[in-house]
This record gives C-alpha cells, sequence and structure tokens, in this order.
C-alpha cells in the first residue's frame, strides 16, 4: 500500500546498512559504520531474547552494555522453570503432561544460564521499569538510568518496551539534543501508531529533527491503521546524506517477519512532488 504524502517524514534517508541479530523479532538494521564503532549500548527491553546484544558485543569487544528490563533476569527465569516444573505455565489452558512441563523447564534454564553467563561485567543489567519518574522501588527515571552510560562514547540507544516510550517523549528527546555527539544510533520499536498518534509524531519528529531516520520496517505483531501506517514500527535514527533511501519496504533480504508465521507488511512512500 502506498502511503500518502502526509507520511513522508517517515521516509529513510539513504546509507549502508546491515542487520544485526535475528532474522525476526529482535533483529535490527543499523548503519555499517555504526555497528563497528559503537562502544557504548544502552538498552531498554530485553526479555527472553538478547541476540541483538551479543552480536554487538561480538562486533565490538569494547562495548559496554546497560540494559533494564523488569520482566526480564537469571532470577526471573529460574523462578519460571521450577514455576513450569511444577505448575504448569498459567497462560496454557488446561492440565499440562509431565513431559511438556518439563520440556517448558528446561527452556527457562537454558536462558537463565544464558542470561547469567552474559550479562557480567561490563554488560550490566537492571531488573527495573524505565519510568518517565521513579516512583516505586522497582522503578527509575529515564534520565536517572542514563547517568555513567556515555562515558564510553559512541553510544546507541535502543528502546524496545511495548508502548512503554510514550512515557517519557519530552525526556528523551531533551536527552538526545542535550548529547548530540555522543550518540550515533537510535533504535526504536513505536506502538500504537493509530490510537497514540499524537505522541507517535512527537517523538518521532522530535528525534528526527537531530538524527534522520535511515530505516523504518512494519512489524507483523499488529495490524494496519485505516491510513495504511503499520501499528507498530522499528525506526532507526542515524546520521546519513541528503538523499532519500528505498521508497518500497520491507527491503528484499535484510528486513523479515518479526512472526514467521505470518506475510510482513507491505508499505510504500509516496513520490515528493
Amino acid at each position: 500500500m502506498e502511503l500518502s504524502q502526509e507520511f513522508n517524514y517517515l521516509r529513510p534517508f539513504r546509507t549502508e546498512l546491515v542487520r544485526v541479530g535475528p532474522d525476526g523479532d529482535c533483529g535490527y538494521l543499523i548503519p555499517i559504520d555504526v555497528a563497528k564503532t559503537t562502544n557504548s549500548l544502552y538498552s531498554i527491553g530485553i526479555s527472553t531474547n538478547w541476540e541483538f546484544e551479543i552480536e554487538m558485543a561480538k562486533l565490538n569487544r569494547r562495548l559496554t552494555i546497560s540494559a533494564f528490563d523488569r520482566t526480564s533476569g537469571w532470577q526471573v527465569f529460574g523462578y519460571l522453570a521450577l514455576r513450569d516444573l511444577f505448575r504448569g505455565d498459567p497462560s496454557e489452558l488446561g492440565p499440562q503432561s509431565l513431559k511438556v512441563r518439563i520440556n517448558s523447564a528446561r527452556r527457562y534454564i537454558s536462558l537463565c544460564i544464558r542470561f547469567r553467563f552474559f550479562f557480567v561485567g561490563k554488560r550490566k543489567f537492571h531488573r527495573l521499569w524505565i519510568r518517565g519518574e521513579k516512583i516505586k522501588n522497582d522503578e527509575i527515571s529515564f534520565k536517572q538510568s542514563l547517568s555513567n552510560v556515555f562515558k564510553n562514547c559512541p553510544t546507541m540507544l535502543k528502546v524496545d518496551i511495548e508502548g512503554g516510550e510514550y512515557e517519557f517523549v519530552d525526556e528523551f528527546i531533551s536527552q538526545v539534543s542535550k548529547n548530540l555527539e555522543l550518540i550515533n544510533c537510535i533504535i526504536l520499536e513505536v506502538h500504537d501508531t493509530e490510537t497514540r498518534r499524537n505522541e507517535f509524531e512527537k517523538l518521532v519528529k522530535g528525534i528526527s529533527q537531530y538524527f534522520p531516520i535511515v530505516h523504518i520496517h512494519g512489524n507483523n505483531c499488529a495490524g494496519v491503521a485505516a491510513d495504511g501506517l503499520p501499528e507498530v514500527l522499528e525506526i532507526t535514527f542515524a546520521n546519513a546524506g541528503q538523499d532519500f533511501g528505498s521508497r518500497n519496504f520491507p527491503l528484499v533480504g535484510q528486513d523479515f517477519p518479526n512472526d514467521s508465521k505470518f506475510p510482513d507488511i507491505d508499505f510504500s512512500f509516496a513520490e515528493n512532488v
């Protein structure tokens, strides 16, 4: 579907991209020079997949990581392994056989061990919610979470928190504007682009005035708005040239469906008049 010209502010500028992470959810396209030079990665949203962080660490052995996610961590995975082994997964309907419970427990034990060995030393993990302002003990403000992040620049910011990005739009834009020389890339997974259109536009336009969009991908985990814009978008911001890149997405051979059971979302940008 061709988007109307009102969405041309989302059209990426030309740069050479490389995919980092898996061919699916949690994999992102970033500029090649960013992949090679990033020394600091700030990552909100880990869940059960940190392949992007693993690959970035392989690309740069000096990489420091500051990761945040209240729903993740080796302790969480250990607890879930015991829960599923003895009681079963509560999200599943009906009784679960011993084999099913053992397989689920094994998965979480594997995640527990992998997590424990990866997030160590200069790769730090914080089991906290990121909020606009800290209120509870299991929360930290976005501004406070950035302390010490820019000590080992250039820094990449990656935010994938299922709509929580709207809690600190103003502070996000403010921190980007104050640290332009220290940031080399921003990756966002932005949700609810139809129901929260004003917040979505404020966030994306606020960032792109400092770092242009270099890639965009429609996440097929959600639907498409009536005007054709995917409900969930993965957007990469980084320095780029003055020329526009492709009008048509997804990019063949570089973009992949987040959910492999369903086709990717096709869309294109209108030609500038």
